[in-house]
This record gives C-alpha cells, sequence and structure tokens, in this order.
C-alpha cells in the first residue's frame, strides 16, 4: 500500500504542476506577455468586419489616419481621415452617445466614398 499511496501523490503533484502552468500562461497571455515587440509607428484604432475575413480597419501611421479595406487576399487603402473629422466624432461621442454616428454609418459613408472615387 506504501507505493500505491507513493504514486497517488506523485500524480497528484504532476496535476498541481500541469494545472499551474496552464492557469500561469494563460494569465500571461492575458496581459500580453510574450507578444513581439509592440509597433512604434503603427496603431489600430478600430475594425469593423463587413463580413467573412473582410472588413475596414482604421489604422494610425505615425502622423496619419487611414480607413484600410482588408480581405484576406489584400489590403487597399479607402481614404485618408482627417484628424479634424476624428476630433469632431470625438467630441459628438463625448457629448452625447445618441448624437454620434454608429460604426456602420461610419462604413457606409467609406463605402460611398470609394464608389465616389472610383467613378472619377
Amino acid at each position: 500500500m506504501g507505493s500505491v499511496g507513493v504514486l497517488l501523490r506523485f500524480l497528484f503533484a504532476m496535476l498541481l504542476v500541469v494545472a499551474l502552468a496552464y492557469v500561469a500562461a494563460r494569465t500571461l497571455k492575458r496581459i500580453g506577455y510574450g507578444k513581439s515587440s509592440p509597433s512604434r509607428y503603427l496603431n489600430q484604432i478600430d475594425y469593423l468586419p463587413l463580413g467573412p475575413k473582410r472588413g475596414i480597419a482604421l489604422v494610425q501611421v505615425v502622423d496619419r489616419t487611414v480607413a484600410l479595406g482588408v480581405t484576406d487576399q489584400s489590403v487597399s487603402l479607402l481614404m485618408e481621415v482627417k484628424a479634424e473629422a476624428m476630433a469632431e466624432r470625438a467630441a459628438d461621442a463625448i457629448d452625447g452617445m445618441d448624437a454620434s454616428p454608429s460604426l456602420s454609418q461610419f462604413a457606409e459613408e467609406i463605402v460611398k466614398r470609394w464608389k465616389r472615387d472610383d467613378r472619377s
């Protein structure tokens, strides 16, 4: 019975070590430890999915903000977003959530401008 007790204690200790390692790995992943170094010049501000593997990303590149159309095959520049427009939208959002346009309205505006640019 002594060797069975030792074996059970060993298995319990191993299970405990594996569980603690799993919890530690999940916690470190959640706080961002172990990621490649964050970009200094690029920052994804927002992303709006438009379907499977398609969407619009709002990205800050150094001192410019651009809207990008993203699919699984390509990334296309849709438009540059002016800093004044971003500040105006932020002020509207602060004043009242009901007064600010939704992300879907923003996406519709980008699609309209993109189609208008394609015609000219």
